[in-house]
């Protein structure tokens, strides 16, 4: 392929994408503070100073029932960022691009097509309830990037059975229950990705069913 035919190939759904990359850092970073700082934000912020501070309590969040990963992930960044609120809608912020990016993988992993992928990524980043959440120092846009990516791992895992995405998605889905509770779904979802995307017609079907078991073992 020449350049030029590459260019002509890829020109509209990398300028989808490239929007949709616009957008969602404007919508997102612009005025990041206008929004009243929630309860739980301030809960979730206080939690990460203490434990950054004092390292006994690196699993503080326990005490009230509440998984720690969000709160471990925003630690860093108050080393680096004055506002700690700030700080706090940073990582969502992070969360959501992350999201963006699977979401574009897993609708090309559907569809195999790059203008579909883009318009994914362009529908994530001017969504309403997705530049809410990924404006608020919450749990909930860090458990959805790994939700979006335990679709991703697990749909490449059933077209091709591999031990290294098997234990990419164990991560997924392991960090997600490190996020919040409702990460258990992301269990659910395998079997309904099974049901879709396995190819029940292709030759050497028991074998294929038991190397899928044996990496889904590794995943759980």
């Amino acid at each position: 392929m020449t350049s030029k035919a590459f260019i002509v190939k890829f020109r509209l759904p990398l300028l989808i994408f490239f929007s949709a990359l616009v957008l969602f850092f404007s919508l997102r970073l612009i005025n990041l503070t206008r929004i009243p700082v929630f309860v739980d934000e301030a809960i979730y912020i206080r939690w990460s100073q203490i434990m950054r501070n004092e390292p006994s309590l690196r699993f503080l969040p326990l005490s009230d029932g509440k998984q720690p990963l969000f709160m471990w992930a925003t630690m860093p960044a108050l080393k680096y960022v004055s506002d700690p609120l700030v700080a706090g809608r940073l990582v969502s912020l992070f969360a959501g691009l992350i999201s963006l990016i699977g979401l574009s993988l897993l609708t090309f992993t559907l569809t195999a097509s790059l203008p579909i992928a883009s318009f994914a990524a362009l529908f994530y980043a001017i969504l309403p309830f997705t530049v809410f959440f990924d404006r608020l120092a919450l749990a909930d846009s860090l458990l959805a990037a790994f939700g979006v990516w335990s679709l991703v791992l697990g749909s490449w895992l059933i077209k091709k059975p591999r031990l290294d995405s098997a234990m990419l998605l164990g991560f997924a889905i392991g960090f997600g229950l490190l996020t919040n509770t409702p990460a258990v779904f992301f269990y659910l979802w395998q079997p309904l990705l099974f049901l879709f995307l396995f190819d029940f017609r292709a030759p050497h079907l028991r074998r294929r069913l038991i190397k899928l078991g044996a990496v889904w073992l590794v995943t759980v």
